[in-house]
């Protein structure tokens, strides 16, 4: 009333502008209320165009991905084999790799992929853990609960089919993530009538598009047109929002269901995006409105300059004490005031909620709740505070909760004096600092933890700046340090640690502090009590801080110099013992290869009765002797570690009675009563070394025959364990009725060199290497020995090693079990029907001697050079098919002559093939690495001699 009075009192000339202002600011308003009418209309004309071309060009991109998805999916079935699975692991690795990539391209849209094979089912997905799982199945027939979002293919020519279930909803919110509609709008997709919101806590959850919108939707939809409609959205609470609703069929043909996409936009939300267009009207309009307000708020100043300067008052008042509290509650304290006396007068509202004392009772009884042991200590700081007229006093104690909760608090207080400085109390601010302190104690504690452990350890410990000045030190014993630990405080590393090593320490440290990585040095110094070797290393310890910890390694080096030393001096003596053994090799092979290689040309001559039993005693002492030669070779390479495994691919039952076969004369002889037996399903092929195979087969069988009496029993069962896929456990058991082991010898049996009768006037003969070397290669296997045995009946020997079953074709065996040569075909007729220039390179008259019988018993005319470099020279001159090149021969070895030939360049360059005494595989290795086509051993036969020729002619004629 008062304000309009003195409005009233202005004169007539202001009161007209006061009212011509209020006038032209109506007149505004007006204009722009109709202005922003036509400009709206506008604005939602053009969002919904907008919304139209991205509704479209929504739904064409998610019927390309989906036609995408069906087109792999089309072209993945079309290129499977209905045998995938039963056949080589390479077959099931392609076609999961297939099936994962697809997974990866639409991961989106895919949700799980049965496939059906005429005798498997196997399916894919992610699981939670965003793995691929592939998962065989049972064939069982599957119920297909939710047809909208499952796609079938099927190819019956080959019996496949596959399930495909799709997660619509999950693909459509992927494929629509990228279209903004605003914060009141939503997206939505509808497959045969069914709708989803495709959009996570939408604008519209829980509300329904109006029966009359949705009907006209439908309509257009059905004959396949896109459009938009203005209708309503509801809720259960009887809300309503008007809305646009934008609609876009999208055809998912092999689904052959009905689908669109749905836009749909608040009303009210396009019409506030016009609102930005009106910004600079309303900046024009308030600017009339302050001009206005201006000129009254002149003419009123003297009136109103009181009214606003308490209004001001009141406000920073209110806002001081917002803040005050907004304070408190932060740091969980509330305000207090003391009187003269120290007697609490008030106290703020928080301390319920701190303390849990009402403010009555925290009145009254404050000093009670006071931790007794902190009372004498507070009341003296109080008192000298108050007595030195200090302006603020702070401090910490303990005090009791309501609960009986003991916790540490701090008081902030300001003491307040009169003009003639006489205490007149204090106002404070008590706040709840537990947490703080029982954090700050503990770390405390650490830090004395932290400093007991480093003074209880040996190694040397400095910290250092980040310039590497040394700042503290833990260490044990100076005796062992350059000088005095307390002397390298505030020193550099490079004043301590003295020459290039200085230099190289301070740029670990430099290292250290960029990368914020440990590095490592050894530092040999000369301390007072001699050479030492430290390890060291270096790192951050804090931002401003890093840390050194060096360990005195001097023993240690000293005892790895005398390991690698020893190593060296034992690697020396493997070296010359594995020489000393190839030599040996050369030298006793060299004649037994010509012993041998005549005994066999004599076989094929005619000979009495009397001379074959001459021969075969021969035959069978020069066998057993290269078999002594190999053992020793054997255990040799197991011992050096040089042993390798070669698997081959074979007929496994007919390897093995092949194997078998050999032992027929010696159970014949012995009248043993032999027996195989194999048990379960045995895999026809398998792929593993089938030499080493065959020799610890061959140990342990003629172990048994060996120690079995006249008329005994020997038999061998043999059974198959599958471990995974493909890989399985091949298990041997030999069983004899022999003189049996005694059981406190048993364990000694696999050591080398072990007889269980080590006299001269022994029964049985061997070396004793033949279980050793069998124990060692089934270790390299994968496999083991056991031994059973009772003295008097008998023994058992049990072995297993793993092998892989292979399915081929078992014609492969059948060809070359018919490539083998008989007795008959080793005759000069041989030669005609395998013709080829043969050169022979060989040093040894013997074996001269040797190789030109066996050429003339084949039918062959064969020229000799007695070393490598007279080899070279002949193909120069003459043009061989192959050429026999022994390896150790003087002048130039056969090693040395094959390369030279090699480097000749002949048009037709002979096939060219080792022949030696070497038999370590690493030799074998070694030729063929530098040029040789083949590597026979010596001694060898005439029959091996004859099938490497065949080969040779074979392969020369590619037939």
């Amino acid at each position: 009333m008062i304000k309009l009075n003195n409005l009233l009192k202005i004169d007539k000339a202001t009161r007209g502008l006061v009212f011509l202002g209020v006038f032209l600011v109506f007149s505004i308003l007006f204009l722009a209320f109709y202005f922003y009418q036509a400009l709206n209309e506008n604005q939602i004309r053009s969002n919904n165009q907008t919304l139209s071309k991205q509704i479209e060009l929504a739904g064409k991109e998610t019927e390309k991905s989906f036609n995408s998805m069906y087109d792999d999916m089309l072209f993945f079935i079309n290129n499977l084999e209905n045998w995938t699975y039963e056949r080589t692991g390479n077959e099931m690795k392609a076609f999961e790799g297939r099936a994962r990539r697809i997974f990866n391209n639409h991961r989106d849209l895919l949700d799980t992929i049965i496939v059906d094979f005429p005798n498997h089912r196997v399916s894919f997905y992610f699981d939670n853990k965003n793995t691929f799982v592939r998962q065989f199945r049972e064939k069982q027939p599957i119920e297909l609960d939710n047809l909208n979002n499952i796609l079938t293919l099927k190819k019956p020519e080959k019996d496949l089919s596959f399930l495909i279930y799709l997660n619509l909803q999950r693909f459509a919110d992927n494929q629509l993530a990228n279209y903004y509609l605003g914060s009141e709008s939503s997206k939505f997709m509808t497959v045969s009538g069914e709708i989803f919101d495709l959009v996570d806590d939408s604008y519209f959850s829980g509300f329904h598009i109006d029966v009359s919108s949705l009907n006209y939707i439908n309509n257009n939809l059905d004959i396949g047109l896109k459009g938009l409609v203005n209708g309503v959205m509801s809720n259960a609470e009887g809300k309503r929002i008007s809305v646009w609703i934008h609609f876009y069929p999208i055809k998912l043909n092999p689904l052959g269901k009905d689908a669109s996409l749905v836009f749909i936009q608040a009303l009210n939300w396009t019409s506030s995006k016009a609102f930005s267009t009106y910004i600079y009207l309303i900046i024009g309009l308030l600017a009339m409105v302050v001009i206005v307000f201006f000129i009254l708020y002149q003419f009123n100043q003297s009136i109103t300059k009181s009214n606003e300067s308490l209004a001001k008052s009141s406000k920073e008042i209110e806002e001081l004490f917002k803040r005050q509290t907004l304070l408190l509650q932060e740091s969980n304290g509330f305000i207090y005031f003391q009187n003269e006396k120290n007697e609490m007068i008030s106290v703020g509202d928080e301390v319920k909620n701190v303390l849990g004392y009402d403010k009555e009772d925290f009145l009254i009884n404050f000093r009670s709740y006071i931790a007794p042991e902190c009372v004498f200590e507070l009341r003296e700081k109080v008192s000298e505070s108050i007595s030195r007229k200090v302006e603020f006093f702070k401090t910490d104690f303990f005090i009791f909760k309501k609960g009986g909760e003991k916790i540490r608090v701090k008081v902030f207080e300001k003491l307040l004096f009169d003009e003639g400085g006489e205490y007149k109390g204090t106002v404070g601010i008590f706040t709840d600092i537990d947490e703080q302190y029982r954090t700050e104690q503990e770390r405390i504690r650490s830090e004395e933890r932290f400093r007991l452990v480093l003074h209880s350890l040996p190694d040397l410990i400095f910290t250092y700046d980040n310039e590497a000045n040394f700042l503290d030190y833990y260490v044990q014993d100076s005796s062992v340090l350059l000088s005095p630990p307390e002397d390298t405080i505030g020193k550099n590393v490079l004043e301590v640690v003295p020459g290039e090593l200085g230099q190289r320490v301070y740029d670990m440290f430099k290292k250290a502090k960029e990368t914020g990585k440990m590095q490592r040095i050894d530092m040999e110094l000369q301390v007072p009590v001699g050479t030492r070797i430290f390890e060291t290393r270096i790192f951050r310890l804090d931002e401003n801080r890093l840390i050194s910890i060096a360990r005195d390694v001097t023993a240690q080096k000293v005892w790895e110099k005398g390991l690698r030393e020893a190593m060296e001096a034992a690697e020396l003596a493997n070296k010359a013992k594995s020489e000393f053994l190839a030599n040996m090799s050369h030298e006793i092979r060299t004649p037994m290869n010509a012993l041998l290689g005549i005994v066999s040309l004599l076989e094929t001559t005619q000979l009495n009765a009397q001379q074959l039993k001459y021969l075969q005693l021969l035959k069978s002492s020069g066998k057993n002797l290269s078999g002594i030669i190999n053992d020793i070779l054997d255990y040799s390479k197991i011992e050096s570690g040089a042993m390798s495994l070669k698997p081959t691919v074979f007929h496994f039952k007919n390897e093995i009675e092949r194997t078998f076969q050999l032992f027929e004369g010696l159970l014949k002889e012995k009248e043993i009563d032999f027996s195989l037996q194999y048990n379960g399903e045995i895999p026809v092929f398998v792929e593993v070394d089938r030499e080493k195979l065959v020799q610890v087969i061959s140990n342990i069988l003629s172990n048994s025959i060996k120690f079995t009496a006249k008329c005994g029993k020997v038999s061998v069962s043999l059974s198959c364990e599958d471990i995974i896929d493909d890989t399985v456990m091949l298990l041997f058991e030999v069983k004899d009725s022999g003189i049996g082991i005694p059981q406190d010898k048993i364990q000694q049996l696999t050591e080398p060199f072990f007889q269980l009768d080590g006299s001269n006037t022994r029964e049985y003969q061997g070396t004793g290497l033949g279980l050793a070397i069998s124990k060692k290669i089934l270790e390299l296997m994968g496999g083991d020995l056991l031994i059973e045995s009772q003295e008097g009946i008998g023994s058992t020997f049990s072995f297993s090693v793993f092998a892989k079953a292979i399915t081929i074709d078992s014609q492969a065996d059948d060809t070359a079990n018919k490539s083998a040569l008989q007795k008959s075909d080793l005759v000069p007729a041989f030669g005609a029907k395998y013709p080829l220039q043969i050169l022979i390179a060989e040093d040894n008259n013997t074996n001269i001697v040797f190789m030109g019988m066996l050429m003339d018993q084949l039918g062959y005319q064969v020229d000799f050079v007695l070393n490598g470099l007279e080899a070279v020279e002949a193909v120069q001159k003459k043009s061989y098919d192959m050429i026999f090149m022994d390896i150790q021969m003087p002048k130039l070895n056969g090693l040395e002559a094959t390369q030279e030939i090699l480097k000749l360049g002949l048009e037709n360059p002979p096939q060219i093939w080792g022949l030696s005494a070497n038999a370590f595989n690493e030799d074998r290795e070694k030729a063929i690495q530098l040029g040789m086509s083949g590597y026979l051993a010596k001694p060898v036969d005439i029959e091996i001699i004859a099938k490497t020729l065949r080969s040779i002619y074979l392969s020369l004629h590619k037939i």
